[in-house]
């Protein structure tokens, strides 16, 4: 039987690498006995993760809510390969990323023996929201935390560079300032020396 009954946490919940914990465990035998017609719905593995492919949404909320008769490639498709792992078949047929969103399939839990590799699934950034895995766009193991922290360094360089910068334009723009204003005061003076003066013509007529 299922060992933990639903998850205890669904979509939406992040990609975190918190192993297996909150998945229920399904075992082998358990997997087989929801093979097409014999427990009136349909389980596979996919990537060491168990999904109901049979329908997703009580009939209240989902018109026609079975998945088995909407299947891109016919419903006998799931039938022949229900109640075991179908990750070769699924990855074979070149599955696109929005058929691996498909909301009318569930996620039941974790094949027993495939904890370590969808531990390994979430450590590279992979969550429930992501829907059915899809190991080649993923991470590679520990490149997630590797390039979290490369990030973080390269923003401290950045940070580190723009500093001295940003100090070495704001003291240009005052010393430009600085100098415009001196010329303006300049120039002012000078005006006013003129002024005071008089003309040099008008001085020696009146004498």
């Amino acid at each position: 039987a299922v060992a933990a009954g639903r998850l205890a946490s669904m979509a939406g919940s992040g990609g975190s690498a918190r192993g297996t914990a909150d998945l229920a465990v399904v075992t082998a035998d358990e997997l087989r006995r929801h093979r097409y017609g014999e427990a009136g719905d349909t389980w596979v593995a996919i990537h060491g993760l168990v999904y109901d492919v049979t329908d997703a949404w009580p009939a209240c909320c989902w018109v026609g809510a079975d998945y088995l008769p909407h299947h891109p490639g016919g419903g006998d498709l799931i039938e022949v390969v229900g109640g075991r792992d179908v990750t070769e078949e699924f990855e074979e047929a070149d599955h696109s990323a929005n058929s691996r969103l498909e909301r009318r399939i569930r996620l039941k839990g974790v094949l027993e023996g495939c904890e370590d590799l969808v531990a390994d699934l979430r450590a590279r950034g992979w969550h429930e929201g992501r829907g059915v895995p899809n190991p080649a766009r993923l991470l590679a193991a520990g490149a997630a935390s590797e390039g979290g922290e490369a990030h973080s360094a390269r923003n401290r360089g950045l940070g580190l560079f723009c500093v001295p910068v940003l100090l070495v334009g704001l003291a240009s723009m005052l010393l430009a300032t600085g100098h415009l204003l001196w010329r303006s005061w300049i120039a002012r003076v000078s005006c006013r020396t003129c002024l005071s003066d008089g003309p040099p013509a008008s001085k020696a007529s009146a004498s």
